[in-house]
């Protein structure tokens, strides 16, 4: 019986057990798997991801690797934490053979596209130009709808209902990928928020965007930093789970922000604190730059990650 080596790491930290776990599978190539057996083996795994990476060879002086993302119940086109966490444990598997580098660059080919990586050795941090293509759908996402799932938010805030608005607007960052986006007044309201019985349930996205994963993810605006960094506080709620921290919401909540706020060719910056009500602190960078005409160039998500574990897996 083939036997897979795997690592289990913490992503958007540096500090073992906080941040969110993550479950990376090595594949050889001499141990193909097909996507069920993957599927299994995320289930049993029961994490919210599971990344698995297929064995390669250097291509000049880059590398690139093929990386299946899936949940414990379907294979996602893109996820930010696995995408992170993977690069980091591989990327610094290479730099310590190559000491004399800087910055070490790679690729990643997953279901949404490839992914250019950069890898910065002495911060042991990635920088990952996702694949994005972000889109506010015309339809909202209602106050009472909200209200009926996230009964703890009805209590009256500073401003009202926690500041909450009539609607939320509804932001895929690829197809396949969408969270409602959820502006609260303080980190008061933010505690107010918990895991529910109900799963978001969103048949409004505009033609040709579903089916799709759709999300909550709440945020908090903290100011910025002295060199412009907008500070946020995040979490995110998908039925009775909750997610450490979630790449591809930071993502597109960036991608959403820029695009009502920044201006043509500006470069934008995000730093986000998600998964403190869980004791699993993360921290998210992204940055954005816009384009010179329209809409969104570049959107590079920044983190670490450390390893917890290590073991091998029989199929």
């Amino acid at each position: 019986m083939p036997i897979l080596d795997f690592v289990i790491v913490d992503v958007f930290t540096q500090n073992k057990y906080e941040g969110n776990p993550l479950a990376i599978v090595k594949i050889p190539k001499s141990s193909p798997l097909s996507q069920d057996e993957k599927q299994a083996i995320a289930r049993e795994f029961n994490l919210s991801e599971t990344a698995f990476v297929h064995e390669h060879g250097p291509e000049g002086h880059h590398y690139e690797w093929t990386v299946d993302i899936f949940m414990t119940n379907k294979e996602l086109p893109f996820a930010g934490h696995p995408t992170i966490g993977t690069a980091c444990h591989v990327l610094s598997e290479i730099a310590k053979s190559h000491e004399s580098k800087d910055i070490i660059e790679a690729k990643f080919k997953i279901k949404a596209g490839k992914i250019d990586l950069r890898y910065i050795v002495a911060e042991k941090v990635v920088k990952a130009a996702i694949p994005h293509n972000v889109h506010i759908h015309k339809n909202h996402y209602g106050r009472e709808s909200l209200l009926s799932i996230q009964t703890g938010l009805a209590k009256a805030g500073r401003s009202g209902i926690h500041g909450l608005k009539e609607q939320s607007d509804v932001v895929s960052v690829v197809r396949g990928m969408t969270f409602v986006v959820v502006q609260l007044e303080d980190e008061e309201a933010l505690k107010a928020v918990s895991t529910t019985a109900t799963v978001v349930e969103f048949d409004g996205l505009d033609e040709g965007w579903g089916p799709s994963f759709v999300g909550l993810y709440f945020f908090v605006r903290l100011g910025e930093s002295e060199d412009g960094t907008v500070m946020l506080r995040t979490r995110m709620i998908e039925g009775p789970l909750e997610d450490p921290a979630t790449g591809s919401a930071a993502s597109a909540l960036a991608g959403y922000l820029s695009l009502k706020e920044g201006k043509p060719g500006q470069a934008l910056k995000y730093a986000m604190t998600q998964g403190v009500e869980m004791g699993r602190r993360s921290n998210i960078g992204v940055e954005v730059v816009m384009a010179e005409s329209d809409g969104i160039d570049t959107i590079n998500l920044v983190g670490g990650a450390v390893q917890v574990m290590e073991g091998r897996l029989v199929v």
